[in-house]
């Protein structure tokens, strides 16, 4: 007798597994549709300077990243339950590769965050110094090029489907956020700035942003099941 919830019927097994297989990954393109909307409907509409003006920029900005931490928390869970399907072997640099470039955004998301930046994305807008500019000298974006950066760090890692459904299209999409951020600036007056300099704001970026990567690569292997130090040390011996 087949145990509750199941089949002896193997083409009804069969039809089952198809089944769940769909909704798994109809899950993972719901889940991502969601993602891209709320950036799209609210930071290309009339949206965002109406919530900015009724509550403030740091807390719509508060509020924004927390929407976009739920909306991706809810992304990579659906992934997680998803069959994955191989599409190249992944070699010992990929690991390398993305533990350096994960700390590397890890440092421009938070630096970018504390920093002054009327250009970009950024927690605080007023206190900006064309004459000490500090990380926004040298990238007007650093808070999309970490989000962007983090996404990319990943793709050699994960060579397979849908995983790369997830980290390929945050790097095209940080991409595409940067160029339309770009677009914008170009009919706007902004202010000439010096070459950047490592600031207050940045230290403290680099100091913050080097403990959430290595407390993120000690909770890996709790939070996503792959365990990258392990990666890391079978690589490097």
């Amino acid at each position: 007798m087949a145990a509750p919830g199941t089949t002896s019927n193997p083409e009804q097994r069969h039809d089952l597994t198809r089944t769940t297989r769909a909704a798994h990954l109809m899950q993972v393109i719901l889940a991502m549709s969601a993602f891209i909307l709320s950036h799209v409907l609210i930071s290309r509409t009339a949206l965002r300077p109406w919530l900015i003006t009724q509550f403030g920029r740091p807390v719509y900005i508060a509020g924004y990243s927390v929407l976009s931490c739920l909306l991706l928390a809810w992304v990579i869970l659906a992934l997680l339950g998803t069959e994955r399907t191989p599409l190249w072997l992944t070699h010992g640099w990929a690991y390398t590769f993305a533990a350096v470039t994960t700390l590397l955004a890890f440092i421009l998301i938070a630096a970018g965050a504390l920093s002054p930046n009327p250009f970009s994305v950024s927690f605080r807008n007023a206190g900006f110094d064309p004459s000490r500019p500090g990380i926004v000298g040298w990238t007007r974006h650093p808070l999309v090029w970490g989000l962007t950066l983090w996404g990319a760090a990943h793709v050699p890692a994960n060579g397979e489907w849908p995983a790369l459904l997830l980290f390929g299209g945050s790097a095209v999409f940080g991409v595409v956020g940067i160029a339309l951020l770009q677009h914008r600036l170009k009919h706007q007056q902004v202010p000439s700035v010096t070459r950047g300099h490592i600031d207050r704001n940045a230290r403290f970026g680099i100091a913050l942003g080097s403990v959430l990567w290595g407390a993120l690569l000690v909770a890996h292997p709790v939070l996503f099941g792959a365990n990258p130090l392990a990666l890391l040390r079978a690589v490097w011996g």
